[in-house]
């Protein structure tokens, strides 16, 4: 191929001088990719935005701040002065000349090149690879090969290969413009690495390929950073100082090591003395359909001895049974019962399960019921930990994930046989039939594992679950509709509720970006057609001509557009844009949003149907098909983090999680459903405090401090090119911002940041929710949903 340069006399991949001595390159990587650099050899801290041109005409806009390996081994400041483009073959078919300059200026970056002859590729400018240290011993990382491979990455410490990992998950890279898919992998190195010492480490392919200019430096433990000071210091602030290094480097261990990490950090064990016995009479009641026997085997292990048991038959297939054999049963041979214990046959009971289930009554008194973690069997026999989260009423009714294992007092039994309960995810839900709102605390849930599910017939289970939740909506008087799904490990059934018609506002803030905005209306309109709802554009300083004038278009078209001046701060834009509308309900929704088909907003609207509900958020994807957002979760990083961003949109997640629409600590206001009056009562986002980041996350926490739950559904899809239009806010002059933000969070709500309800302490709190186990693991007390408390700091703190 012929590349053609401005002044000639300099190859195309080498770094060229540009007026202020900026230093650049430009270069063609695949048939329909473009990448290069730029920085500023003067002040590195500068980050710049590039233009792609074809045939002179601006096609696509650019950050350049993707990491750049060349730049690393010349130790460059951070490295991270890249940008890339991913064009299609229809857009450079009918093109002849490529080139790239600074946005709004007139001077090439690198050199043009000539589309008109075969491709002559060069290595993208992003590298092959790149590995990130999570804390502890765990690291992450992604590998450019195509999909269908999977290779081997080497961890090598003083040139010693001492840990290795299949790249066999994915990852997403780019952004609006050049999204794409990566091969991912996830390594922890051995635990004899885990001593105090700082060491170094490369990463390779199995083809010996550096993944790594320069070593990834690290620092592990042995327990926690806080054990180790306090061994050798006797001084209270070093305790402490490695305490708040636990929270924001904290240390994990993979799920392959869980039989390990159990033995490790078993609580009978640990405890100097052994677990107080509950000396309550129990009954155990196991519904037929699986292996009966290894379920009385277990129970004759049992360490609480005061117990009878019953195997109830099947009524109408595996999972159900006849409630007069149960009410029978509890008549006669389990007349002294005080705790009932139901688990379907085949569970095999941890020899510490009935003591650990009526530990929850006698820590958390006003209990009705509780239920415990769970393990699964791998297709070895091995254990796998299901971790779940403290009582989620929305993803019981989806996948009564809390139904199989759990006891309840004698009155809710007997209660519960008025409604002549046929399986098991009956007998729990007809515990909230009258509607009282404080039944959620009196669900306790114990994070330990105290038994092993047998093999479920998830489809045979999932048609359980979703007649039982049809039927407690029913008798609550709740409209909906229930139809089961096909979950991977637990059953999984979809509500659809029926709300009555309610006015909305859908609420876009913008500056500049006509092609997001554009794109973004006409992907939403059929489901606004729908449900005759109104949108309000809010304008902040527009100054681009095409943008101002489809603004003018839009008004005339009669969209209603609200002009706001001044610095961006996304609180105040949609504060404002709030107190402009009348409506029942808003929706706030970033410009940068594409929807995937037209339910997406009727379903958002049924989960707001009901009157404890403050937010609703949506599945919102990359467009590389990776999960951009399923939800928020406190803690990780001692932050909020979303989850599922290690997962393709048809993962299942982890215990099914992606599954079914559940509750979680925060959902983004990327796309986010709430009343009006709700907003209102809340404070709208908090202005000052988190005018950019974490004002959903703020705004979440209030609502549930107020009893409000906040719901993500997966059944609302939609495409979200995360800040497209205002570039990362980890980078460059956003940075200081960030932490301020960042900072605040931690200081008003830092107390329940380490212990969301929606996340077990048995996992890791590490950057990726849900993938890891804590080391070690948090308080695994038996604990109840309680809403947070926020700490007002006074003016000027």
């Amino acid at each position: 191929m012929v590349k053609v340069r401005r002044s000639a006399g300099v190859s195309a991949a080498a770094s060229s001088p540009f007026p202020g001595e900026l230093r650049h390159e430009f270069a063609r990587t695949e048939e329909t990719g473009f990448s290069g650099f730029i920085y500023d050899p003067k002040d590195l801290t500068r980050r710049f935005v590039v233009e792609l041109l074809l045939d002179g005409l601006p096609v696509r806009l650019a950050r350049a701040e993707a990491y750049v390996p060349k730049l690393a081994a010349k130790a460059i400041g951070d490295a991270c002065y890249g940008f890339s483009f991913a064009l299609t073959p229809e857009l450079l078919s009918d093109s002849l000349l490529a080139e790239v300059r600074l946005a709004n200026g007139s001077d090439a970056i690198g050199t043009s090149i000539q589309l008109g002859e075969a491709a002559e590729v060069s290595t993208d400018s992003r590298g092959l690879g790149a590995v990130e240290w999570m804390g502890g011993l765990r690291f992450r990382g992604w590998v450019r090969c195509p999909a269908t491979e999977s290779p081997i990455v080497r961890a090598v410490v003083d040139g010693e290969p001492i840990a290795e990992a299949r790249a066999s998950g994915f990852s997403h890279i780019g952004g609006i413009d050049n999204a794409n898919l990566v091969k991912a992998f996830d390594l922890h190195l051995p635990g004899d690495y885990a001593d105090g010492r700082v060491r170094r480490v490369h990463f390779i392919t199995e083809d010996e390929l550096q993944l790594t200019v320069a070593p990834v430096t690290f620092v592990a433990f042995p327990d926690t950073v806080e054990r180790f000071f306090a061994g050798f210091s006797e001084t209270e602030s070093e305790r402490l100082r490695g305490q708040m290094l636990d929270r924001l480097l904290p240390a994990s261990a993979p799920f392959t090591s869980y039989v390990d990490w159990r033995k490790r950090w078993d609580e009978r064990a640990q405890s100097p003395s052994p677990i107080v016995t509950v000396d309550r009479p129990t009954a155990v009641v196991l519904v037929a359909g699986g292996n009966e026997e290894i379920s009385l085997e277990s129970l004759d292990r049992q360490q609480h001895g005061n117990w009878v048991a019953a195997v109830l038959p099947s009524l109408e297939g595996p999972g159900s049974f006849d409630p007069d054999e149960l009410r029978d049963f509890l008549a006669r041979d389990g007349r002294d019962a005080e705790i009932v214990v139901f688990a379907p046959t085949g569970t095999v009971f941890d020899q510490l399960a009935l003591e650990g289930l009526a530990q929850g009554f006698v820590t958390i008194p006003q209990a009705r019921s509780v239920y415990c973690d769970l393990e699964i069997s791998g297709e070895d026999a091995r254990p796998w930990p299901l971790a779940l989260p403290a009582f989620d009423y929305e993803r019981m009714l989806e996948q009564g994930y809390c139904a199989q294992l759990f006891a309840m007092d004698r009155a809710t039994v007997l209660a519960a046989l008025a409604a002549r309960p046929t399986n098991l995810y009956r007998v729990f839900n007809s515990q909230f039939d009258d509607s009282n709102a404080s039944r959620n605390k009196q669900v306790v849930h114990v994070p330990i594992p105290l038994g092993r599910m047998p093999p479920l017939d998830v489809v045979v289970h999932s048609r359980l679950l979703a007649k039982a939740s049809l039927t407690h909506l029913a008798a609550r008087g709740i409209a909906a509709e229930t139809k089961a799904q096909r979950g991977a490990l637990l059953p999984a059934a979809w509500v659809t509720r029926k709300p009555k018609p309610r006015t909305l506002t859908v609420i876009i803030p913008v500056r500049n970006r006509k092609d997001l905005l554009a794109t973004c209306l006409s992907s939403i309109a059929p489901a606004l057609t729908k449900a005759r709802a109104r949108v309000l554009v809010v304008d902040n300083d527009s100054s681009d001509a095409d943008m101002i004038d489809y603004l003018v278009t839009l008004k005339r078209s009669g969209t209603d557009v609200l002009a706001v001046p001044g610095a961006f701060n996304f609180a105040r834009l949609n504060n404002l844009a709030v107190e402009a509308c009348d409506s029942d309900d808003v929706l706030l929704l970033n410009n940068d949003i594409r929807a995937m088909d037209t339910a997406w907003l009727a379903e958002m609207q049924g989960r707001l149907a009901e009157a404890d509900v403050g937010a609703v958020g949506a599945l919102l994807l990359w467009p590389s098909s990776m999960i951009q957002h399923a939800g928020v979760t406190l803690g990780a990083s001692f932050a909020a983090q979303h989850i599922g961003n290690d997962r393709l949109a048809s993962d299942p997640g982890y215990g099914d999680m992606l599954k079914v629409a559940r509750e979680c600590g925060s959902v983004t206001a990327a796309c986010l459903l709430t009343r009006r009056s709700d907003y209102l009562d809340a404070g709208g986002l908090d202005e000052v405090r988190f005018p950019i980041n974490f004002n959903d996350v703020d705004y979440c926490l209030s609502l549930r401090s107020r009893g409000k739950r906040v719901i993500w559904t997966p059944a609302a899809r939609l495409y979200h090119h995360e800040s497209a239009s205002r570039g990362r806010d980890q980078v460059g002059d956003k940075a200081a911002r960030f932490e301020r933000e960042l900072r605040n969070l931690r200081n008003k709500w830092g107390e329940h940041l380490l212990e969301d309800p929606y996340y077990n302490p048995n996992l890791s709190l590490d950057a990726v929710p849900f993938s890891a186990l804590a080391w070690p693991p948090r308080d695994r007390s038996p604990r109840v949903n309680l809403p947070p408390f926020a700490v007002e700091l006074p003016p000027g703190f």
